[in-house]
């Protein structure tokens, strides 16, 4: 509709060195060039997602009620949802990313999340990058220095997932969602061993934090 009105404004307007007709014609051109492109990025959403599909397969049956969704356009992140041990989860894959701790290259990310967790206070563990020659890198719950900290240190919050490597775990109050997070290139999904391994984990983890984050 809005098309047609401006079509029919410009045959109306005052003629000038344009005419109407090469300004017609250019919209039609656009319009046809923006329809193309917008048909390219959807052929090219439908092949990601079709290969999202494909690659989510091993890690299927580790979950109860499995369901692969997009992110609805562009198909940048693809999510596998279900259930594991009686708890809603679900794993994210992002691939070709920008690197946290690579400016100069993409990683693929992957997380993996356990929802409906309550708390009192958001909190991270996180692999913290020491300075050049003198730093040490170490894991650092945050905000440092916190009794809350303090408490999940004492519970062995950090001994739950350092053993899978520089990696990020983060619970959000907001969202009621406790999840772990780490750059896994080449792959693009954690082996099925792997995937268990991380969720019993981040069950471990929402207990502990049930017990010293209570609300």
């Amino acid at each position: 509709m809005h098309l047609l009105m401006v079509l029919v404004l410009l045959v109306r307007a005052p003629k000038n060195d344009v005419s109407t007709l090469e300004i017609v014609q250019g919209i039609a051109a656009l319009a046809v060039f923006l329809a193309v492109c917008y048909a390219i990025g959807r052929t090219g959403a439908w092949f990601k997602n079709r290969r999202f599909t494909s690659t989510w397969a091993p890690l299927v049956p580790v979950l109860g009620d499995a369901r692969i969704g997009s992110d609805g356009g562009v198909a940048v992140t693809s999510r596998l949802s279900g259930t594991y041990r009686g708890a809603s989860v679900h794993a994210l894959m992002s691939p070709n990313v920008a690197h946290k701790y690579g400016p100069l290259r993409n990683g693929n990310v992957f997380s993996v999340a356990i929802e409906n967790v309550l708390g009192a206070e958001d909190w991270s563990i996180v692999w913290q990058l020491g300075l050049p020659v003198v730093g040490t890198s170490s894991w650092v719950v945050r905000p440092t220095d916190t009794p809350l900290a303090t408490r999940l240190e004492s519970a062995g919050a950090v001994g739950q997932i350092e053993s899978f490597g520089r990696a990020s775990t983060h619970y959000l109050v907001r969202d009621q969602t406790l999840e772990w997070s780490a750059y896994i290139e080449p792959r693009m999904i954690l082996p099925p061993d792997n995937f268990r391994h991380v969720l019993d984990a981040l069950l471990a983890l929402a207990d502990i934090n049930r017990t010293v984050n209570q609300v």
